[in-house]
């Protein structure tokens, strides 16, 4: 469902070869330290010193109030990292990384080669810790544990319930409503009338959300590999359904040597298939599907059809090193926080079969047994109904304390001239929510690269996005 840009590093950066170490979550701070002193009318950037191991970077500091509607209540600090050159012609240029959970200052080093040097020498890079991210960020260690960096994997109960404790009452303030407020801070301390941004997986999703609240501060929009700004489907139908079946059967054809039907050996596998003596979990196929797409690993899935029809004919080892390897188990809470992830994400999504996330706990079972019964197995397809309901947004959420839902702009259109980038074999992001998001930006242009993956302008082999973008900020 979104880019990590650098998401699932541990992981992603050995997958290729399918061999990764497991990592063990670093020991942090239970959950996003808060300070009681009240914050300033007029934000500042505090604390300035050259960014660690980040040549032409200064970091600093911004506080914002844990809830917007109480400045004298307490203050969060958020970690900022923007390049050095402040006088940059066109002004700021802000990505914000996706997750929800995924840091921001870590990833310079990385995120800056995604940019043409004549944009950057243009534009003022500029990134942040969003709220509950980074080394100050939320961490539920059970959760963690459990579900790591992943947006799929069914969280353990007793962990999930765990970390709505940690967090008490202020589960009410991870929502993206509270980051785009954060954002409007960051440009008043940065002394920008407007901001450019560049959003990327769910951080399509804030920037977005920050444009349509403030329409007249943003100067151009980028979304790359798109979480549509109406909201998310918690049994994610589309993707497990058409997109999926479109990927494989473009990856088979795509490869002379692939002789078979990938579409329907996955359909077996988790109908007939064993692992240790137990039935495969279609929900880890969807962990390891979606991260085969990222645009660094290995989005024309090279060699999936294979590994799945050597399954269905017995040959099971590949198949379980695969699902134990492409996974996001063991991302330390730093590089993407369960916690934050969660949090925000029962926040934000409204269409759950129960409502939002203000619904009791005790009327969520019956209305998600309604809305499952209702699922129709043939959209599904080669997934099932089981793994639709095992999803982590829907399992999480069903026993997520109640907390404050997010709110939204009623403003129904993007304005800024808006590029929107999308690869054709994302498995986080279906490309018809690309194309929805199209429809909704009167100045939009849409870039969709065929045998394209998640995160577009992340791609070590593919420079469509890279110059798109530099067309689009420099023309």
């Amino acid at each position: 469902m979104r880019n990590r840009l650098a998401a699932l590093t541990a992981v992603t950066t050995v997958l290729v070869s399918c061999i990764s170490p497991t990592a063990t979550p670093t020991p942090g701070p239970t959950t996003t330290s808060t300070l009681q002193n009240p914050v300033s009318a007029n934000p500042v950037l505090e604390n300035p010193a050259p960014c660690p191991n980040t040549p032409g970077f200064t970091c600093t500091t911004l506080r914002v109030p844990l809830d917007h509607g109480r400045r004298t209540g307490p203050a969060l600090e958020l970690s900022v990292a923007a390049a050095d050159n402040a006088d940059a012609p066109r002004g700021v240029l802000l990505l914000l990384t996706g997750g929800p959970g995924q840091p921001g200052v870590s990833l310079v080093n990385r995120v800056r080669n995604y940019f043409d040097p004549a944009v950057l020498a243009q534009y003022r890079l500029v990134m942040f810790d969003q709220r509950g991210t980074g080394p100050k960020g939320i961490n539920c260690q059970e959760l963690q544990t459990s579900v790591g960096g992943s947006d799929w994997l069914t969280p353990a109960a007793d962990a999930v319930d765990a970390c709505s404790r940690q967090l008490g009452k202020n589960r009410d303030f991870y929502r993206s409503t509270d980051t785009v407020a954060d954002v409007d801070l960051l440009r008043r301390a940065l002394g920008q009338q407007r901001l450019t941004i560049d959003g990327v997986s769910y951080g399509t999703f804030t920037g977005a959300h920050y444009a349509l609240s403030h329409p007249s501060r943003v100067s151009a929009l980028i979304l790359d590999s798109v979480v549509p700004f109406s909201g998310l489907d918690p049994f994610g139908v589309d993707l497990l359904g058409t997109t999926t079946r479109t990927v494989l059967a473009r990856a088979c054809a795509q490869d002379p040597a692939c002789t078979t039907d990938p579409v329907a050996d996955l359909a077996w596998l988790l109908r007939n298939g064993e692992l240790d003596g137990k039935p495969i979990n279609g929900v880890n196929f969807v962990e390891s599907l979606s991260i085969m797409s990222v645009s660094s690993v290995n989005p024309s899935f090279k060699g999936i059809p294979k590994l799945l029809n050597d399954a269905r004919n017995g040959n099971m080892a590949p198949l379980k090193q695969f699902l134990e390897r492409a996974s996001g188990l063991g991302t330390p809470y730093d590089q993407l926080s369960a916690g934050l992830h969660m949090a925000t994400l029962c926040s934000d999504v409204r269409k759950q079969p129960w409502g939002t996330s203000e619904t009791p706990l005790a009327l969520r079972q019956a209305a998600l047994d309604r809305a499952v019964s209702r699922l129709d197995p043939a959209t599904l397809y080669p997934y099932d109904v089981r793994t639709a309901r095992s999803m982590l947004m829907v399992e999480g959420c069903l026993r997520w304390e109640p907390a404050r839902a997010s709110t939204y702009s009623k403003l129904p259109r993007l304005v800024p001239p808006t590029l929107i980038l999308h690869g054709t074999n994302d498995l986080f992001c279906p490309v018809e929510d690309a194309v929805w998001t199209k429809r909704q930006a009167p100045r939009g242009r849409l870039v969709v690269v065929p045998g394209g993956g998640h995160g577009i302008q992340g791609s070590p082999t593919d420079p469509t996005g890279k110059n798109a973008v530099r067309s689009f900020l420099l023309n």
